[in-house]
């Protein structure tokens, strides 16, 4: 896997948690069809840009658009 479809996939999750505004990983992984691996080099992507964040509450881990 490249680093062009690394930011490929990360955009298409950005979207999504974008429309969303919270989403778990398995959310995440149903609305986009990326694989584990996949879906992970996408979010580090988004973490290390700082366009999301991820917190943590009762139902787990969830991503969200950076404030």
């Amino acid at each position: 896997m490249n680093l062009e479809h690394i930011k490929t996939n990360s955009r298409m999750v950005y979207q999504v948690i974008r429309r969303a505004y919270s989403c778990t990983f398995n959310e995440l992984q149903r609305l986009t069809h990326l694989g584990n691996t996949e879906l992970c080099l996408a979010l580090a992507q988004l973490l290390q840009d700082s366009k999301i964040e991820q917190g943590k509450n009762q139902q787990g881990v969830y991503y969200q658009l950076a404030t």
